[in-house]
C-alpha cells in the first residue's frame, strides 16, 4: 500500500474536525504529525495498550516529581493514573487529531505530535513508556526510523537512573501465529506498517530484544512474556517461571493460560485454538518462545539496577480496570496469592458476584484435575478415571452445607481444582454466587463442561461414539455413581450462561442464542468459544465420519434383510413341499426346475 492510499481515511470518519477547533496550550507541534490518520480505531488498526496488569507495572515507577514520557497510542486510564501521582507527563501522539484529542482530555499533560524522530535528543525523562513498541512511533510525513534505530531512540531519552518500560511484539507469537485474517494487509490502516519477518533490524526474540538494549547502555532489570496479546495483556510469566519446568507454578501456568486465550480471543475466527498451542508450549518450557509479547523493565546506569523493580513469578490482571494480582512462590516455601490492584467498586452481574481477594492453594506439588482428566481419556484408563470422578464428587459434596455450595466452588470447573497430597482446593477464580448453588447442578456443570471439551477439541475419549454431550455427561456421572435430568443438565447450562454473561456482558439474545448452541453440542460441533480453522476442518470430518458409518450400517441392515427374506423364501417352499400330496410336490419340483432353469438362461446371456 502506498503512503498516499495509507492516509486515504475511511468513509464517512472526519479527522480534520479537530483541526477546525480552537487550538489547545498543552498541545505542541513538533514536525511529521499526520492530519488524516487515527491510531485509537480499533476497527482499523491494533488496540491501544491497556489492561490491570500495566496499570500496575506503571503504578511502580509513578511518583511525585518526575518526569515520564509516553511514546505511542495508550488507553486514557492509564495516563490518568501517571498524572494521578503526580508525574509531569509528556505524551508524543504521530496523530494530530488524537494529540487534539488527547491535549483535550488530559489539560495537565503536555501532548506533542509528530513522530518520533523529532523527539529532542536534549529532553531525557525519569520514565519512558512505550507499551505500543515502536511500531507506531514512525510517520509518514518524514524520515522513516528502523525498528533499532527507534528502540536506541527510546533508551536515549531515559535520563541516568531513569527506566524504559517497553512491551514489543514477538512476530513468532501466537496471536500472529494462529491469527486467519485473509485480506487484511489491504483492508486495514495497520497495513501502512505490515510486519517484515526480513527485517534484519527488528529483534526477533526476547535475547535479541535485551541485547539491542543493553547495546544502548541500559541494564535489564526483568522480562516478561506477555500473552495472550501485546496490546491487552492479561497475564505475564517473570524470569522465574519462564522455561523453568521445576517451577511449582508450571501446573498454575496452563490454566492461566488458556482462561487469558479463552477471553482474548472469544468469538475471533483464527487458523487453530491458540489454548492447545499455549499448552504444548508450557510441557516444553516454550512459552517465552511463542510469548505474543516481551515487557522489558529497563535501566540506565545511575543507580542500583533493579533497585526499585518488584519482579513477579506470574502476574494476573483484568483486560479492563485495574484489578491484578500475583502468584508466586519461594524456595521451599508455599504458594501465595497477592492481591496488587483492587477493584474500584463490587461487581455484581447476572447473580453473581466478583471475587476481590483470590486464593490459591498452598502446595508446591499436585496437578490440575481437568489436565489428569484429559490424560486418562487419551489413554482410556477407566479404573483411574473412575477413582479419580468418584474422588472430585466426594469432595465437591463435602464443600456442600444442605445440598448448597457457597463462593467460588460453586462456579469451579475441572480446571479449576487442583489436586495436592492433602487434598483438592480451589486455584484463583473470577465469581462466586450471591445466592448458594445446589450441589447437583454444580457438579453436573463441571462435568458436562468438561464433555463439551472432548467432543468439541476432537480429544480422544472411551466413548468416541457417544451421541451428545448430554450422554457423555451421563456417562461420566455414572462412573462417579450419580445420575441426573433433564432439569438438571438445563440448570448447569443456565449456570454457565450466568458466568458468560458476568464475564462478557452477554445482552438477552446472546444469552438465548448461546443457550441453544451449547445444548446441541454432538460429535460433529467445532468448538463453541473459539471459531477456529483446524477445529471446524476436523468437526466436519468427524461428520463425515459418522455419516459413512451410518451409510455403511444402512447397507449392512440392507444386506442382511435380503440374505433373511432368500432364507426365508427357502424354509417357506420346503415346508410347503413336505406338506403337499404327491401331486402338490411335482408341481413344485416344476416349478423349481423351471425357475432354475430360467436362472441359467440369464446368466448366458
Amino acid at each position: 500500500m502506498s503512503d498516499a492510499a495509507a492516509l486515504i481515511p475511511a468513509q464517512g470518519t472526519d479527522y480534520t474536525a479537530a483541526l477546525n477547533v480552537p487550538p489547545v496550550g498543552n498541545l505542541r507541534r513538533i514536525g511529521g504529525e499526520m492530519f488524516s490518520w487515527t491510531d485509537r480505531d480499533p476497527r482499523r488498526g491494533p488496540e491501544v495498550p491497556r489492561g490491570a496488569v500495566l496499570h500496575h507495572l506503571i503504578g511502580q515507577f509513578a511518583a511525585a516529581e518526575r518526569a515520564a514520557l509516553v511514546a505511542g497510542p495508550i488507553a486514557d486510564e492509564l495516563v490518568t493514573a501517571l498524572v494521578d501521582a503526580g508525574v509531569a507527563v509528556t505524551w508524543l501522539l504521530r496523530s494530530l487529531a488524537d494529540a487534539d484529542e488527547a491535549a483535550r482530555a488530559h489539560p495537565n499533560v503536555t501532548v506533542l505530535a509528530g513522530a518520533a524522530v523529532k523527539l529532542d535528543p536534549a529532553d531525557r525523562y525519569d520514565l519512558v513508556v512505550a507499551l505500543d513498541g515502536v511500531g507506531r512511533l514512525n510517520s509518514a510525513e518524514g524520515e522513516q526510523l528502523t525498528a533499532a534505530e527507534l528502540l536506541d531512540r527510546l533508551a536515549e531519552a531515559v535520563r541516568p537512573g531513569g527506566v524504559l518500560l517497553l512491551m514489543h511484539d514477538n512476530h513468532l507469537g501466537l496471536h500472529h501465529t494462529v491469527r486467519l485474517a485473509p485480506g487484511g494487509h489491504l483492508t486495514n490502516d495497520s497495513a501502512w506498517y505490515p510486519l517484515d519477518d526480513h527485517d534484519a533490524h527488528y529483534p526477533a526474540s526476547c535475547e535479541q530484544l535485551v541485547g539491542r538494549l543493553t547495546g544502548s547502555d541500559l541494564v535489564i532489570d526483568v522480562a516478561y512474556a506477555a500473552f495472550p496479546e501485546p496490546a491487552t495483556p492479561t497475564v505475564l510469566i517473570g524470569p522465574g517461571v519462564l522455561g523453568n519446568v521445576a517451577s511449582p507454578l508450571r501446573p498454575r501456568l496452563g490454566t492461566a493460560l488458556s482462561s487469558a486465550f479463552a477471553a482474548g480471543f472469544r468469538g475471533r475466527p483464527v487458523l487453530s485454538d491458540p489454548r492447545v498451542l499455549a499448552n504444548r508450549a508450557v510441557r516444553a518450557g516454550a512459552e517465552g518462545t511463542v510469548a505474543p509479547g516481551w515487557l522489558v523493565v529497563a535501566r540506565a546506569p545511575g543507580a542500583v539496577p533493579g533497585s526499585d523493580v518488584q519482579r513477579h513469578d506470574l502476574l494476573v490482571g483484568d483486560s479492563r480496570g485495574t484489578f491484578a494480582y500475583e502468584v508466586s512462590a519461594s524456595d521451599g516455601g508455599p504458594v501465595r496469592t497477592t492481591v496488587l490492584g483492587r477493584l474500584e467498586d463490587p461487581i455484581e452481574r447476572a447473580g453473581l458476584r466478583r471475587i476481590a481477594e483470590p486464593s490459591a492453594p498452598g502446595a508446591q506439588t499436585g496437578y490440575v484435575l481437568e489436565e489428569r482428566l484429559l490424560h486418562l481419556c487419551a489413554t482410556a484408563d477407566l479404573r483411574d478415571l473412575r477413582v479419580e470422578l468418584t474422588q472430585y464428587e466426594s469432595w465437591l459434596r463435602g464443600q456442600a452445607v444442605d445440598g448448597k455450595l457457597t463462593g467460588p466452588v460453586a462456579l469451579a470447573g475441572l480446571a479449576d481444582v487442583f489436586v495436592t497430597p492433602d487434598g483438592s482446593a480451589l486455584l484463583p477464580t473470577r465469581w462466586e454466587p450471591i445466592e448458594p448453588v445446589d450441589y447437583e447442578t454444580a457438579l453436573v456443570r463441571a462435568l458436562w463442561e468438561f464433555a463439551v471439551q472432548l467432543i468439541t477439541s476432537a480429544r480422544p475419549h472411551p466413548w468416541p461414539v457417544t451421541s451428545s454431550a448430554v450422554d457423555l455427561t451421563a456417562t461420566l456421572l455414572g462412573m462417579a455413581g450419580r445420575g441426573m435430568t433433564d432439569e438438571s443438565v438445563r440448570a448447569a447450562v443456565d449456570l454457565r450462561i450466568r458466568l458468560e454473561t458476568a464475564d462478557f456482558e452477554l445482552t438477552l439474545d446472546e444469552q438465548r442464542e448461546r443457550r441453544l448452541q451449547l445444548l446441541a453440542v454432538t460429535p460433529g460441533t467445532a468448538g463453541v468459544d473459539i471459531p477456529a480453522f483446524r477445529e471446524l476442518t476436523e468437526a466436519l470430518w468427524r461428520q463425515r465420519y459418522e455419516a459413512s458409518h451410518l451409510l455403511a450400517m444402512m447397507e449392512w441392515t440392507e444386506q442382511i434383510i435380503e440374505s433373511r427374506d432368500s432364507a426365508l423364501s427357502k424354509l417357506d417352499r420346503e415346508i410347503q413341499f413336505h406338506r403337499s400330496g404327491w401331486a402338490g410336490r411335482m408341481l413344485l419340483v416344476a416349478r423349481e426346475t423351471y425357475r432354475f432353469a430360467k436362472k441359467a438362461v440369464r446368466r448366458r446371456r
